[in-house]
């Protein structure tokens, strides 16, 4: 008898249908949690991108306003020559578009403005008679908050 079970499972090299079924539901679940919390760190990457970008734009600023001393006569030429990796806009009423720093400046300060590609607005104001004088915030939809 002992024999005849030992030749039976020599002769089986295969798995059953139900272990199969079973390594395919866990795969199936495992797959269920990671895409999600995949998406949402995708999500933050582009945030965190978008954030760089204006720190990095608001440091060219800095540089161009040290040979004028005056935030106002800052040009977009200024800025390309300073940082030509980045694409700075000055279009009045234009909204602002991922990759690239829409600017605003003025005798006291300067906006900065960039669109995140998960869809979030960003935007960095510096304006030196404000108290404090940055303000980092982002808006997405109607979800408004600081960074």
């Amino acid at each position: 008898m002992i024999n005849r079970l030992r030749n039976r499972a020599e002769r089986q090299k295969g798995f059953t249908l139900i272990e199969l079924l079973v390594v395919v539901i866990i795969i199936g679940l495992l797959a269920a949690i990671a895409i999600p919390t995949f998406l949402g760190q995708q999500g933050k990457a582009n945030d965190a991108a978008a954030e760089s970008l204006l720190r990095n734009s608001a440091t060219d600023m800095e540089t161009a306003y040290t040979s004028s001393q005056d935030y106002s006569t800052i040009t977009v030429a200024q800025l390309a020559a300073i940082e030509p990796a980045i694409t700075f806009q000055t279009t009045a009423g234009a909204s602002a578009t991922a990759n690239s720093v829409q600017i605003a400046v003025t005798a006291n300060g300067y906006t900065l403005t960039t669109l995140s590609k998960s869809g979030a607005t960003f935007t960095y104001l510096k304006d030196v008679t404000a108290s404090p004088p940055v303000q980092r915030t982002w808006k997405n939809g109607t979800a408004t908050g600081s960074w």
